[in-house]
């Protein structure tokens, strides 16, 4: 499912691009956040905006989050082979 095992921050993905949350950088507070907007480790998400300086949109389930840079910064993801395979993951955990 994955291309490779290249493991990079969220604001390095391109738009339309699909991967799956690694792990996070940031501290106790930021991590309990994203947690909360439904961000976790192995949770597949999709750029559906930007990146740009001001931050990111990114599709995780049904939902779409506005993330800043900052925060990308610290988001450790891998991309996904495909937007095909990406976008059905993130329904059916959507679903679950």
């Amino acid at each position: 499912m994955h291309t490779d095992s290249v493991v990079v921050s969220l604001a390095q993905l391109p738009y339309g691009q699909c991967a799956q949350v690694v792990d996070f950088d940031g501290g106790r507070t930021m991590v309990q956040r994203m947690v909360m907007l439904g961000i976790r480790r192995g949770v597949p998400l999709c750029v559906v905006h930007g990146p740009g300086p001001r931050g990111t949109v990114v599709q995780v389930g049904g939902a779409r989050i506005a993330l800043g840079r900052g925060v990308t910064d610290k988001i450790r993801v891998m991309p996904i082979m495909s937007s095909a395979a990406a976008a059905s993951a993130v329904h059916q955990k959507a679903a679950a």
